[in-house]
């Protein structure tokens, strides 16, 4: 059901949880329309028709026969709503209002507002907002380059971008159909189409000269964990290489910032996806060396929502299809945050830190996956399975955030933090670029990609020819 769709709804009995003005509006449209409400949940308010605090839901819906919940409470923390879902007893209908800017902000919510339970909501904190002030005085009039445009994070800071007000945007992909469709989605006239491969030095140098980017945000990245544990030649030459040539190309075109998204997996990685990234972080604090006038910086991300291969999108598939639901593990943990979230730090971190630094979001604590399917599953499809397989090639059971947290600095936004230089590997960048280079050039096969990365000191699984 979509943010604009209102549920289909006979007269029932409805507990409204929430009695401040997202509940009370809910409640007075409800009404209006002839449903019966029976009272409130609140935690913090008091008043005759409030029948409890939200711990007393089994009760309150037992005494006055509910069959319908509409949580009406926008801002509450996930970790709160998970809970309340978990407590639930009985058989019922809840709607919810989703945690977007208009139901926080607007003085009229009715039930056209509420929608099913949504992912967002069982995994989300109250939103990490950005002040763009300083981003909107970078960006506005000059001109960007995004790689990886036309992907699910990449796609939205193009987005931002000419929201900025960019006096263009390139938007850089091999992925010539999500191109067309970001175009047509868009329509912008300062949007600028380019197909092409960032393993491709000369086609990257071409492109580079022809549209001379002010800013650099390089999003283009093979992710996904088992494809790249089978592919990790081109998981070296896509994640590590590619990296290289999109900053060096930024420094030499005289480009003031360039950003380079990094993963939570690149700390003490146990698998080649993991470590293709962090190889591209130390290309980037090498080449700050030597950057010049062109601030390079990365930026450390955990599980993105809505992102293309996300656990949540993956959820919602299983549950369209009748389920069963799949968790690798009971244990399993991962952080989290929203896409706007995401796209928001890799423009803000232009202006945090220091040359050569990381920029890494505050995600709070991690979620358990298990956790979360149980509760997406009550909330909004009792009858669907969950079933627990087993860790995929190369997954862990936690993601961290930095090797060491001493290393970690504060910055002007409390939610964002800075880790300076992380020395736990011991390998020359030469070697690095070798490795990397003939992965590219195919020099390197499969076996000798992974024995290359042992080699430096990755604890990943060794070539299959080689297990026990």
């Amino acid at each position: 059901m979509t943010d604009d769709e209102a549920p289909t709804i006979d007269a029932q009995r409805i507990l409204v949880v929430g009695h401040g003005v997202a509940g009370r509006g809910v409640a007075d449209d409800a009404l209006a329309k002839g449903h019966n409400v029976v009272g409130f949940l609140d935690d913090e308010l008091s008043s005759p028709d409030v029948l409890g605090r939200l711990s007393d839901v089994n009760q309150v819906v037992h005494d006055n026969h509910v069959d319908t919940i509409y949580f009406a409470i926008p801002t509450i923390e996930a970790g709160r709503l998970r809970e309340f879902i978990a407590g639930l007893e009985s058989d019922l209908r809840l709607s919810m209002l989703p945690r977007t800017y208009k139901t926080i902000s607007t003085e009229a919510v009715g039930i056209g507002d509420l929608t099913d339970v949504d992912i967002l909501q069982l995994v989300g904190r109250r939103p990490v907002k950005h002040d763009l002030l300083e981003a909107e005085a970078l960006v506005s009039g000059r001109r960007a380059l995004v790689t990886g445009a036309a992907g699910s994070i990449g796609s939205r800071l193009t987005e931002h971008l000419l929201q900025l007000g960019a006096e263009s945007v390139t938007a850089f992909d091999w992925w010539e159909n999500g191109l067309f469709h970001l175009a047509n989605r868009l329509g912008d006239s300062r949007l600028r189409i380019v197909v092409g491969d960032v393993k491709n030095r000369r086609r990257v140098e071409r492109v580079f000269a022809d549209h001379r980017p002010d800013l650099v945000f390089h999003a283009a990245a093979y992710k996904h964990v088992p494809i790249n544990e089978d592919n990790p030649t081109e998981a070296l030459a896509n994640n590590a290489l590619g990296a290289e040539i999109v900053l060096t190309q930024a420094i030499a075109v005289g480009a003031s910032h360039a950003v380079y998204v990094s993963t939570d997996k690149a700390v003490r990685p146990a698998n080649v996806m993991g470590a293709s990234k962090r190889l591209g972080e130390l290309l980037l604090r090498d080449l700050a060396g030597t950057s010049g006038e062109t601030k390079l910086t990365a930026v450390r991300f955990g599980n993105v929502l809505q992102s293309n291969g996300s656990v949540m999108e993956t959820f919602r598939r299983q549950i369209e299809a009748g389920g069963p639901l799949t968790v690798t593990h009971r244990d399993v943990t991962r952080y989290f945050m929203t896409i706007d979230e995401a796209a928001q730090l890799i423009i803000q971190s232009t202006h945090l830190g220091e040359n050569g630094d990381i920029c890494v979001l505050d995600m709070g604590d991690p979620v358990r996956i298990m956790e979360l399917a149980e509760s997406l599953v009550k909330a909004t499809a009792p009858h669907v399975k969950i079933e627990v397989t087993q860790l995929r090639p190369g997954e862990k059971l936690y993601e961290e955030l930095t090797y060491n947290p001493d290393l970690a600095t504060s910055t002007d936004n409390s939610k964002v933090f800075i880790i300076k230089a992380e020395d736990e590997l011991d390998v020359p960048v030469t070697k690095i670029r070798e490795v990397v280079t003939a992965a590219r050039d195919g020099a390197l096969d499969d076996d000798g990609a992974r024995r290359a990365l042992i080699t430096m000191g990755f604890a990943i699984a060794p070539p299959k020819t080689e297990l026990p």
